[in-house]
């Protein structure tokens, strides 16, 4: 019976495709294993999504996505990918964006407001400025390939923090990016992928299209938009 049950969900509910999850793109990966494991090479990335385009995918944007979720989909329909990175770091635009522009590929970063230009460090790479500036940022969001979405702050896991100290995290960083860029700015992503009932009411008070997890697997159609799952890319 439970077999059963899960065919006719999976008929009814068919994959739309897959979120990738990344942060850094890097000529030269850390020796640090923490830093290593948020870090990929260009020439990874190139063959990556050359990889998934040779087997039947085709790259969307997360707008295209969060369409697809509430609209009648084909069984027939290609496989999609949407391609996502976390934190706001400057090589997303220096490294990153020169590769996907050149592919064609659509993706989106996840800015938290702090680390731009700087502002509080990651502390996960002690010492070193890697924060995206305002100006790259902007030139990304006019970059037609290119959505920006929030992602706090100051990156905090938001399970952890009071209902007021998450309407601030999470609002302040929805207005920062929205007075910067001079538009709405749809998309979330939760901070270590955490969150609880406060965080999910926030996000929906906020009008967020979609909110992504940190982990999970293939997005179906009718999943719910504010905790779609994702698929981590790591580099061996």
């Amino acid at each position: 019976m439970i077999d059963l049950r899960r065919k006719l969900h999976n008929l009814t509910h068919p994959v739309l495709g897959r979120i990738l999850m990344l942060h850094r793109v890097v000529e030269h990966r850390s020796d640090d294993p923490a830093q290593r494991e948020l870090e990929v090479t260009p020439d990874f990335l190139e063959q990556t999504i050359l990889d998934y385009r040779q087997n039947g995918y085709t790259f969307i944007s997360i707008d295209e996505l969060s369409s697809l979720l509430t609209t009648h989909y084909s069984l027939s329909t290609k496989k999609n990918i949407c391609l996502t990175f976390d934190d706001g770091y400057q090589d997303n635009y220096d490294i990153a964006y020169p590769l996907l522009k050149r592919l064609e590929v659509p993706f989106v970063v996840y800015v938290t407001t702090g680390f731009i230009d700087n502002r509080l460090p990651m502390w996960w790479y002690l010492n070193e400025q890697l924060g995206i500036s305002s100006e790259s940022l902007k030139t990304l969001d006019a970059a037609p390939l290119c959505t920006i979405g929030a992602h706090t702050v100051s990156h905090p896991r938001l399970d952890t923090l009071s209902l007021d100290d998450q309407q601030k995290e999470i609002a302040q960083s929805h207005q920062e990016l929205e007075s910067l860029l001079g538009h709405p700015v749809h998309h979330f992503s939760y901070p270590h992928g955490a969150y609880n009932d406060d965080t999910l009411t926030i996000v929906k008070q906020q009008s967020f299209r979609t909110a992504l997890c940190a982990w999970g697997g293939t997005v179906r159609r009718g999943a719910p938009p504010l905790t779609l799952p994702r698929i981590e890319l790591k580099q061996p």
